[in-house]
């Protein structure tokens, strides 16, 4: 069987996949206006948060769009876009508590917490994206038939 994903999204979901596992917080360890610059963006917990929401929601629908041409249930997607999530949330997670030296806490599960949620809400917009573009509850209904007329 011939492979029905296109490449560039193959790549670019493994481009957005190393993208999130580089320990780029400890790089801020070696150079001033690296720090200087990643402590404005993530300077409070919810720029953080939001970071998080949105590195994962683009993950999922990267997913996503990478198992529809192989999964024909709704179901088999939703699971395989959330393991995948799942998974790369807790590699990040193990990677970054390597580079800080950290043991699991409630920061990091908190974290993980935040990109499973994210990596729902980016399968949600997906979903809907999707059910918009087969015309799935998006097209006009005809008003029903008057008895008699």
């Amino acid at each position: 069987m011939r492979n029905k994903r296109p490449i560039l999204l193959t790549f670019v979901l493994v481009g957005w996949i190393l993208g999130i596992l580089l320990p780029l917080y400890s790089a801020r360890r070696f150079s001033p206006s690296y720090r200087v610059a990643f402590d404005q963006v993530f300077h409070t917990d919810a720029s953080h948060v939001l970071m998080h929401t949105f590195l994962y929601a683009v993950l999922a629908c990267l997913i996503a769009a990478w198992l529809v041409p192989v999964v024909r249930s709704d179901r088999r997607l939703i699971a395989g876009v959330l393991a995948g999530v799942a998974v790369v949330a807790m590699l990040q997670e193990a990677i970054q508590m390597v580079c800080e030296h950290v043991r699991l806490g409630s920061d990091e599960l908190f974290d993980f917490f935040v990109d499973v949620n994210g990596g729902l809400l980016g399968f949600l917009i997906f979903f809907r994206w999707r059910q918009r573009i087969r015309g799935k509850g998006f097209e006009p209904q005809d008003p029903p038939a008057m008895p008699g007329v």
